[in-house]
């Protein structure tokens, strides 16, 4: 008997292996992006308790196993929780079922510490089709048409790497869709960055990274907004410092980007904020 998504399991499994033979077939590895990206779910390897949490609660809080090739550190991931048996038997770990999204979101949680992820990996060695985190959320929008929020820094590390047009309109239709924007402010004025003569408001897509930054200059405050309340703050300043403001840069000095107020604008009138 099949289940749902064994045809699509299958036909992953088999375009892996005709990529490990030949790494440059460039229509097995777009017909690879579009069935994973599209499967019903994605499972990380955890504890037995903690793959329950995963099933029961959504997205909570869980630890997730990672393999070790050399200096290098990878999250495995498997299409179906038979593939991932092999490498869970003998020991206490289970494979946590996830949407798609929300596995990116937990992979994504890692960036800094990981050189990548692996799919389907055989027991015994690091084998299978892998690729940078960054590189997967450029597929994974290709595929899906959006990004979840928690996704935003590989999207920036995608488009500083590739400098491309369609990466910079990614971050900043993540940051669209954000619920809240932070900002500093301090003496009843908005926090800056300068950069010459030039000023960008400082704003943060978490309150983790905006706490921070507050922590480190004496008399910033942090409060809170909508995305569209950004963009009409952004507004009044450019217009207000005649120029002087030329928008706003995300999350520095953590992980700063500049953002395209124009661009903003646009992909938030196209979401109908």
């Amino acid at each position: 008997m099949t289940g749902p998504g064994t045809q699509d399991d299958a036909r992953v499994q088999e375009l892996i292996e005709a990529l490990i033979e030949n790494p440059k077939n460039e229509e097995a590895e777009r017909e690879f992006w579009r069935e994973f990206c599209n499967l019903p779910g994605w499972f990380l390897l955890s504890n037995p308790e903690d793959a329950r949490k995963a099933i029961q609660a959504g997205q909570p809080e869980i630890r997730v196993q990672m393999f070790q090739d050399g200096e290098r550190t990878f999250i495995p991931i498997f299409t179906s929780p038979e593939r991932a048996q092999g490498l869970a038997e003998g020991q206490s770990i289970a494979a946590a079922r996830m949407p798609p999204e929300t596995a990116l979101t937990y992979m994504c949680g890692f960036r800094g510490r990981i050189d990548g992820f692996i799919v389907n990996p055989m027991p015994g060695k690091v084998s299978g089709f892998g690729h940078r985190l960054p590189d997967l959320c450029a597929f994974f929008r290709h595929e899906r048409g959006f990004l979840p929020a928690g996704a935003i820094h590989c999207a920036v590390d995608h488009a500083r790497n590739t400098k491309h047009p369609a990466a910079f309109q990614m971050v900043h239709e993540i940051v669209a869709g954000l619920d809240k924007i932070y900002a500093g402010t301090k003496d009843n004025g908005f926090a800056f960055v300068a950069d010459g003569d030039n000023l960008w408001l400082s704003i943060y897509s978490d309150a983790g990274i905006a706490t921070r930054a507050c922590e480190q200059h004496e008399g910033l405050q942090l409060i809170e907004g909508t995305p569209a309340q950004l963009v009409d703050r952004v507004e009044r300043a450019m217009t207000e410092s005649e120029g002087r403001i030329k928008g706003a840069v995300l999350n520095h000095p953590e992980n700063g980007i500049a953002l395209d107020h124009r661009l903003l604008v646009k992909v938030l009138e196209a979401k109908g904020k």
